[in-house]
């Protein structure tokens, strides 16, 4: 299996793991295809499955680079995202190692989030109308946030708020996934018929 299909079958293996522990019912085969990623075969339909990371170029630049040169360092990501100009490996260094760079506030940071999210939302939903891709009875969409969202009192409401006003942006193309779910380590986001909905892992995964 390459590279590419084992990181997205472990994301939506991740996915699966969470609808079982909510009482949904467990694929009985999982088939790699293209146009979407996977097929999901249950007992009476079947499931086309398309998956993405959120995540920013800068953020896995810094864990290659922290694997190379700091691999017991902790580092610090809050300014790690994509911007109009390429940073260089030195410019990205010198934030993750930083401790005086300036915080971010909470609400652009939670900006910031949602507009990673609603990046990958709008590339994928352009995929989803190109003419090769195939309808099957229903099409989901998983959207997998790296680095996960924060374990804290603040997030939960941001959050929801957030992504609501991510979701309730009208799609410009005529077809649009049945359901479009984000997990973002214990958090997992469900935009299905108009209403967002979250479950939370108190335990983790």
């Amino acid at each position: 299996m390459a590279l590419k299909k084992k990181i997205e079958r472990f994301q939506i293996d991740s996915l699966l793991k969470r609808l079982a522990k909510l009482g949904h019912a467990i694929p009985e085969s999982i088939e790699e295809t293209e146009r979407p990623d996977f097929i999901l075969r249950l007992a009476r339909e079947q499931i086309g499955l398309e998956t993405t990371r959120a995540v920013y170029q800068e953020h896995i630049r810094a864990d290659k680079l922290q694997q190379m040169h700091y691999p017991n360092e902790c580092i610090i990501t809050m300014n790690l995202m994509d911007r109009t100009r390429r940073r260089s490996n030195d410019e990205i260094l010198g934030d993750m190692l930083s401790i005086e760079s300036p915080w971010k506030d909470c609400e652009q940071d939670m900006r910031d989030w949602q507009d990673k999210v609603s990046r990958s939302l709008t590339t994928k939903r352009e995929k989803l109308n190109q003419p090769d891709f195939r309808v099957f009875d229903r099409n989901w969409l998983l959207i997998y946030d790296e680095p996960g969202l924060a374990n804290d009192a603040f997030t939960f409401d941001r959050a929801c708020r957030h992504l609501a006003t991510t979701f309730c942006v009208q799609s410009r193309h005529p077809r649009d996934y049945d359901a479009v779910f984000v997990l973002s380590h214990r958090y997992l986001f469900r935009w299905q018929g108009n209403v967002l909905s979250l479950h939370y892992d108190r335990k983790g995964a």
